[in-house]
């Protein structure tokens, strides 16, 4: 009987401590649930967060094009300008590109819109954007009848207008401003684009009197990566215009010992003044800015230290600047005193330094690279 009775009272103990375990695990499982969820959860919220804006600065040497890739897979090409061997096309193949949502075309020089209707003809377009300006050119009008043939449809690029590229993307133009300029460059469309808190600007060939206008205008224009104007050239990146929009990184799109001496010593040197970290098309390639909305990071298909490419173009404009260059009053062409491409003394003049041949309109000769 004592016996049987503590059987009985041993069960029942076991009992007990095993429904405690069972009770144990379950809240330990519902745990353990809760967490798996939980973690999914961040999972796609990270998975979101993971999609960025990549600004692909092509190098087309004396040229300019610009392919934007969204975080939600749309493509944006700015300018499609070219010097030899398809190389708008060829990047864009390499890339995997098969449609553009939008192409803006800045303005109709032949170092923009160069490859334009060859890749109107090529990929599937859905807006096109460019300034009311025309132009007279076999070029401009091949873009026109390749835009007409796949009824693309062609808008307005003007200041105030909007660009419907991607719903994470605000996409705006700022200039021209305008509809009467001297200057084919100042009718340049400027578009600027922010993602999250970074922002870009695409000057085109945009001069100081598009930049006054646009500073007049009140529009926003600080931004976090400049794609310096007209390849670096003096006539554009104005002081008031560079503290306006105050970047931290500039793009210079230029080909390497180029006939019209981009970048200018000017530019460089304002830049540098600055503290402005340069990229240019001329030393380091294609250009790739990557930005997840709050940071920016560069990859170029030449890996150079950032500051080797300031201190070069200071030297370089510092040694060629302090010796006398010779022009040819027939050809405008400035050569350094040992190049074999000299003119008769008769036709000879003699300048001080590259800025002062520059101003009176000589450009730099092709063979000694002055």
């Amino acid at each position: 009987m004592i016996i049987i009775k503590s059987l009985k009272y041993n069960f029942k103990c076991f009992f007990m401590v095993l429904l405690c375990f069972v009770l144990l695990f379950s809240l330990i499982g519902c745990d353990f649930s809760q967490n798996s969820t939980q973690d999914n959860e961040t999972t796609q919220d990270m998975s979101k967060q993971k999609g960025v804006l990549k600004v692909n600065y092509i190098d087309v040497g004396q040229a300019d094009s610009i392919l934007i890739q969204s975080p939600n897979g749309y493509n944006m090409l700015i300018d499609a300008g070219e010097t030899k061997d398809n190389a708008v096309i060829g990047y864009l193949n390499n890339c995997g590109i098969k449609k553009l949502n939008v192409i803006v075309a800045t303005h109709p020089h032949e170092d923009h819109i160069s490859e334009m209707a060859s890749v109107i003809d090529k990929f599937d377009v859905g807006e096109f954007y460019m300034p009311k300006k025309e132009h007279t050119t076999k070029t401009f009008e091949r873009m026109i009848d390749s835009l007409s043939k796949k009824n693309v449809t062609v808008k307005e690029a003007k200041a105030g207008s909007s660009i419907n590229f991607d719903n994470n993307v605000k996409c705006e133009i700022v200039a021209p401003c305008g509809n009467n300029y001297k200057d084919l460059n100042n009718w340049s469309a400027v578009v600027k684009i922010s993602y999250g808190n970074n922002k870009f600007i695409f000057m085109g060939d945009a001069e100081e009197v598009s930049e006054k206008e646009i500073i007049n205008s009140g529009v926003d224009i600080n931004a976090d990566v400049l794609k310096v104007g007209h390849h670096g050239s003096h006539s554009s990146s104005s002081s008031v215009f560079l503290d306006k929009v105050a970047p931290k990184y500039a793009v210079i799109s230029a080909a390497k010992q180029n006939d019209y001496g981009h970048p200018h010593k000017e530019t460089i040197q304002a830049l540098n003044d600055r503290g402005i970290k340069i990229f240019g098309t001329y030393d380091y390639g294609n250009i790739v800015a990557v930005s997840d909305g709050q940071n920016i990071e560069f990859n170029t298909g030449n890996k150079i230290e950032e500051n080797t490419l300031d201190d070069k173009s200071k030297s370089d404009s510092n040694s060629k600047d302090s010796q006398e260059f010779i022009g040819n009053k027939n050809s405008k062409k400035f050569h350094l005193p040992d190049c074999s491409s000299l003119p008769s003394e008769k036709n000879r003049v003699l300048f001080n330094s590259k800025e002062e041949a520059l101003k009176q309109g000589y450009l730099p000769c092709g063979s000694c690279n002055p």
